[in-house]
């Protein structure tokens, strides 16, 4: 369960630690005080998208820190990614001014995602407009797997589904290969061959060209060669050799006596040029006694080249590309060289897969329309405390052809409602006014949040459209679900505040620079107060008071 929320710097909150306990919480206040400020900052905590708008203006950034007790899930998932699996998971989130964000897990590091991850096994929204999602198609079908908890039976079918498909139109691409196809493989076949016999290595052709320009200027290189190692070192014939000279130039210096620097650094200049000519000479002699000039090896490289430079113009490439080619059509070529035995073995394959979707298809369908009966009941057990008298809720499950098959399974469901006696059952979007609606969700909500596995759950103005009785029943609801799990509700209903275990106020403090949202935990005293605020109108009576300490009184006898 949600065990603290530390917000700082968070749209009109400036700094704020909350601690939350079991049972039933309600976040009341002024409309426009800032309710939805505290779960948009939970939201950030959760993994939702962060916007720069979100930081308190004059601030470089937000941070929210929501801590929880685990459950088996959580551990479970932690551990998973290689997380301690305490007792406790802290999950933070830092925004900045520019609207970057970071997420952390227990101080680590992580991606948005991970943070979505792990709050789905922590934590569970009901928002405001839930019964507006109940018109939505896939709606029926969610609700009621997660209330059966058919989650592992609805993710096998699912991949047992894409496992189908894809084999399937693999085995359609292959089996509808038209004669064009036929003909690309015998030209692939064609191409692939000539390209196996020329078996060009991948830097074959740098090789080759490097060689062959060595090779077809071996005898200038030579003659170039010879000429610059007389040149620094002289031969049998030469007196001018750069060596002798600057030798010479050595001697010479050696006669003046005289230590003037400039002197010492030419001096030093002439022995390190003579050292550099003889090591220049040297290195030049070895590089030209591996000049080789082979007239048979350059006529093998030329013919070489040839047939590489032949084969790219056949097939429109550059010389550079001819390997890289030959790798791109063997690989077309494999692609489209499927054998009998193979597409035989593709078509058991797609039958095996079919048969196994169908049998774990059926079997959540079957599943599916047990759980429907009972939720049924559930839901219907809540509808005279919620004023919709002898309404009847039907959910069906409809089997569909394979033909219709889709990830989920085969299974076409519907909400359907008859909320007089008499009157023919419709579909909710047409039977149901807008209040039975809000009001049915309600009672949906509460008997899909009892099954739920979450530990904590957070229902956000469900109860709008509601009041008097009614709403003092859902508000006992609420206090009765909060037995099992930890309930956050924000409401405007005195009557749903009253059944709360914890109490949080919600207000704006407006100052003559800066606008503050501050929310504090209340008193008996205060509750009482924030009730009659709730039930009275600007001024708060006496009598208003006196209701509202009543209303305290009633709960906690």
């Amino acid at each position: 369960m949600l065990a603290n929320l530390s917000i700082h710097q968070f749209a009109l909150v400036e700094h704020m630690e909350l601690e939350f306990g079991s049972g039933m919480s309600v976040i009341t206040g002024e409309t426009g005080a800032g309710k939805s400020i505290l779960l948009d900052a939970l939201g950030l905590a959760l993994g939702q998208r962060a916007e720069a708008g979100c930081v308190r203006k004059g601030a470089s950034k937000a941070e929210v820190c929501a801590t929880f007790k685990t459950n088996s899930n959580a551990q479970a998932w932690l551990k998973s990614y290689d997380f301690p699996s305490d007792d406790e998971v802290i999950l933070r989130r830092i925004i900045s001014a520019e609207g970057r964000s970071r997420g952390y897990i227990n101080g680590r590091p992580v991606p948005a995602n991970d943070l979505k991850e792990i709050a789905s096994h922590l934590i569970d929204v009901h928002s405001q407009h839930a019964h507006q999602r109940l018109l939505e198609k896939d709606t029926p079908r969610q609700l009621l797997d997660s209330y059966a908890g058919l989650s592992e039976q609805t993710t096998k079918v699912s991949g047992l589904y894409r496992q189908w498909q894809t084999q399937y139109r693999q085995l359609k691409s292959l089996q509808e290969e038209s004669a064009e196809l036929q003909a690309q493989r015998q030209l692939l076949t064609y191409q692939v061959e000539e390209l196996r016999e020329l078996a060009i290595g991948e830097l074959e052709l740098d090789e080759l060209e490097a060689e062959h320009k060595r090779l077809a200027n071996a005898e200038n290189t030579l003659l170039s060669g010879q000429s610059a190692v007389i040149a620094c070192l002289g031969d049998d014939n030469s007196e001018q050799a750069a060596t002798q000279m600057v030798y010479q130039a050595i001697h010479q210096l050696q006669q003046i006596d005289d230590r003037h620097p400039h002197l010492e650094e030419a001096r030093d200049l002439l022995q390190q040029a003579h050292i550099q000519l003889e090591e220049a000479g040297n290195s030049l002699q070895r590089y030209l006694d591996g000049v080789d000039i082979n007239p048979h090896r350059l006529q093998q490289i030329e013919s070489r080249l040839s047939d590489i430079y032949t084969m790219a113009r056949k097939h429109h490439i550059n010389a550079q590309q001819v390997y890289a080619h030959w790798q791109e059509q063997e690989q077309a070529l494999a692609a489209l060289s499927l054998s009998d035995e193979d597409l035989a073995e593709l078509r058991a394959e797609v039958e095996s897969l079919y048969q196994a979707f169908l049998s774990e298809a059926q079997a959540l369908s079957n599943a599916r329309i047990h759980a429907a009966t009972q939720m049924d009941k559930d839901i219907e057990a809540h509808f005279e405390a919620l004023s919709l008298g002898r309404a009847r809720f039907i959910t069906q499950v409809i089997p569909q052809d394979i033909k219709q098959a889709q990830s989920h399974g085969i299974d076409d469901i519907h909400f359907i409602v008859q909320t007089n006696p008499g009157m023919p059952a419709g579909p909710l979007a047409k039977v149901a006014s807008g209040g039975e609606l809000s009001r049915i969700s309600l009672a949906i909500q509460v008997v899909t949040a009892a099954t739920s596995k979450v530990p904590s759950l957070i229902f956000d103005e469900v109860d709008v459209g509601i009041g008097g009785g009614t709403a003092e029943r859902v508000g006992r609801l609420m206090r009765k679900l909060g037995h099992n799990s930890q309930v956050m509700c924000v409401t405007h209903q005195p009557q749903v505040a009253a059944q709360a275990h914890q109490h949080f106020q919600v207000s704006k403090v407006s100052g003559d620079e800066a606008t503050h949202t501050r929310i504090r935990e209340l008193s008996s005293k205060q509750r009482a107060e924030e009730l009659a605020r709730m039930l009275g109108g600007i001024e708060i009576t006496s009598q208003t008071l006196a209701h509202a300490s009543e209303m305290l009184a009633l709960v906690r006898s």
